[in-house]
């Protein structure tokens, strides 16, 4: 008995569908954890209400994107927790990068009735020039000399938030979810010994994670998608890290399934030549 071929393109029609069941509705498949997940969970939901995070680094949205599914997740969890957020951009496309994970956290009391204010409980600020290590520096020995206005150009002395942050002392912890995490590492975490968390992309992860066992109790990294869908687990919500991991479990699940069928294939059809 000769089975019909397998065209390439319902394969590859089939393998579209698979991908964007997930990405409309996340099923939440099974992954294993990471106890350092737990760790960086377990550090940010220890932080008193009140405290001050920085979010800060540079890096390239198109990559930066991989370490978002983490970001957002931490983001709400300092929502829930009532602690206050900063931002320090030393790339120019961290500035876009900052106020799209906020957004997509939605946790802004304005636009989407979440418990944050503007000023009050997160703060976005520029682009700030000069060499991220100079600036992180700089930030870190006087905020206000560093930077004068935030990202819309209203005056930082004019928001409550900014008002409880002047120098490294009023920073509880600092979070980069960007690839230049090795720069923060060497001014934030071993000058000034503010512990640093780096939901980061894989490659990133697998780059940087050595300074991990070279700063135990100081840094902590999230490996890419699987340490966001991680962390969203234990924030309690399904987002893009649940997504791409459902996307990878359909995908393997299917590549196997049409490595059988193609072999079961032609198989029939030597079958059927012989004959």
């Amino acid at each position: 008995m000769r089975l019909p071929e397998l065209k390439s393109e319902y394969i590859w029609a089939v393998m579209m569908i698979f991908f964007l069941i997930p990405a409309i509705h996340p099923i939440g498949l099974p992954f294993p954890m990471d106890p350092v997940t737990y760790e960086v969970y377990n550090i940010i939901e220890s932080l008193p209400e009140g405290s001050i995070v920085v979010m800060g680094g540079g890096g390239v949205f198109a990559f930066d994107l991989e370490s978002s599914a983490g970001m957002i997740a931490m983001i709400k969890q300092m929502a829930r927790k009532g602690l206050r957020l900063v931002t320090c951009p030393v790339w120019t496309e961290a500035p876009q990068f900052h106020k799209y994970v906020i957004d997509a956290a939605r946790v802004d009391k304005d636009k989407y009735g979440g418990p944050w204010e503007y000023g009050v409980d997160y703060v976005l600020l520029p682009y700030m020039p000069g060499g991220d290590m100079v600036v992180f520096d700089s930030f870190l020995k006087d905020v206000h000399a560093t930077v004068s206005v935030d990202l819309a150009g209203t005056p930082i002395d004019e928001l409550p938030l900014m008002q409880d942050l002047h120098d490294y002392h009023d920073i509880a912890l600092w979070i980069c979810p960007h690839w230049g995490f090795v720069s923060v590492i060497r001014i934030v975490a071993a000058q000034y010994g503010i512990t640093c968390i780096s939901p980061a992309q894989s490659t990133a992860y697998a780059f940087f994670s050595p300074f991990m066992e070279a700063y135990p109790g100081k840094v902590y990294m999230l490996n890419g998608y699987v340490g966001g869908a991680q962390y969203e687990a234990l924030v309690g919500i399904k987002g893009l890290g649940h997504k791409v991991m459902d996307s990878y479990a359909f995908a393997s699940t299917l590549i196997v399934l049409f490595i059988v069928l193609g072999n079961i294939t032609m198989l029939s059809r030597m079958g059927g030549e012989e004959e």
